[in-house]
């Protein structure tokens, strides 16, 4: 008695099969789905396992048809119509696949329908992490084979919104508390004194509150005279700590304010014993909060290092300015996904006190999407 298993894209191949490869007299003992081939996890195609065993004494075992068989009989003899109408709804998935695949120039995209290829490129295009527009691909082509008819682009293009803002909404961006004094920290040149004067104004004009300016940014004259120059526009006084000690002094002479804003200079920020020693200047951990300022027109791979080196000191919240320069916002969410870290404020321009953004989900969405970038 000779055993065989056949697999086969249907069942009534499958049967051909044995027939041929066993004979006319095989006796089925089981038969089951099996899943097969796919690229990258996907596409995997449905195809049918039968074993069979030829009875050379023709004597044939007692068994009962499995139950995928007994289906799979009786929906071929019952419903011929409807077996050939799922077959053909199969088949033309798979020619709407292939079709797919050569509507674009990324070979990595082409194992995805047409209409999710646009959502994806748009998402590559703006820098995203590929490991996050994998996530992404792979729950629409999930949406995308449960739909009753195919979406739209513009559906899915929906969809790819709502799949990238839960992944960003993952980030606690509610509102941390307020704290008496806000430190700026961050490389040079991304705005981090215009962007100081911004909160300030907001809190001074706004919410009323009694605010000040320190400043310890001494490496840059221009600086102080810039700090100087809002402090006088928002009539709100400002010291200039050169050493340790002054910043003690201004921090004790402020001490019946609301609010105190802390500029910082931009310098050696791939430095870590320079991170560590603003750390031990910015010491009152339990009344301060940190912002970390990053420019939208940073390369990435630039702002890295400065991430990594700011592991050891507490950052409650990111800022990201400059977004009216670029139309490349992926960097914001690989940033924040990468080190856990939400975003408080995105800036748009350098009027004061306008051109700054409270951040939430749904505004990286729009940047992205091409929705807020104007």
């Amino acid at each position: 008695m000779g055993i065989k298993k056949i697999i086969a894209p249907s069942m009534p191949e499958a049967f051909q099969k044995v027939k041929e490869e066993v004979g006319e007299e095989a006796v089925i003992l089981s038969s089951k789905v099996v899943w097969t081939g796919g690229v990258l996890g996907f596409f995997k195609k449905k195809k049918f396992e039968v074993v069979a065993v030829m009875d050379d004494d023709n004597k044939l075992p007692e068994i009962d048809p499995s139950p995928v068989l007994t289906e799979t009989l009786d929906h071929i003899e019952q419903e011929p119509k409807d077996y050939e109408k799922s077959l053909l709804l199969e088949l033309a998935e798979l020619k709407e696949m292939v079709a797919s695949s050569q509507k674009t120039t990324d070979p990595d995209l082409a194992v995805y329908p047409a209409s999710i290829q646009k959502a994806l490129e748009t998402l590559l295009d703006q820098e995203l992490d590929e490991r996050h527009v994998a996530k992404i691909g792979e729950r629409l082509l999930d949406s995308w084979r449960k739909a009753k008819k195919e979406p739209s682009e513009k559906e899915v293009i929906q969809e790819a919104k709502k799949i990238l803002a839960d992944q960003i909404d993952q980030l606690d961006f509610s509102p941390s508390g307020e704290k008496k004094f806000v430190a700026l920290v961050g490389p040079t040149g991304v705005g981090k004194t215009t962007t100081l004067a911004k909160l300030a104004a907001h809190a001074a004009l706004e919410e009323k509150k009694k605010v000040a300016f320190i400043t310890l940014d001494t490496y840059r004259i221009a600086a102080i005279d810039q700090l100087k120059t809002y402090a006088g526009l928002l009539d709100i006084p400002v010291e200039v700590a050169y050493e340790l000690e002054d910043f003690i002094k201004a921090v004790e002479s402020f001490a019946d304010y609301d609010q105190v804003f802390i500029d910082t200079a931009g310098r050696n920020y791939r430095d870590a014993e320079f991170v560590q020693s603003l750390h031990n200047i910015l010491s009152m951990e339990n009344d301060l909060k940190t912002f970390l300022v990053m420019g939208v027109t940073m390369k990435e791979r630039d702002i890295m290092p400065i991430m990594d080196n700011f592991q050891h000191m507490s950052i409650d919240r990111l800022i990201f300015t400059k977004a009216d320069e670029t139309k490349v916002f992926g960097s914001m969410v690989n940033i924040m996904l990468k080190y856990n870290l939400p975003t408080a404020f995105v800036t748009t321009g350098q009027d004061v006190p306008d051109d700054i953004i409270i951040a939430a989900p749904e505004l990286f969405v729009d940047f992205i999407f091409g929705d807020g970038s104007e």
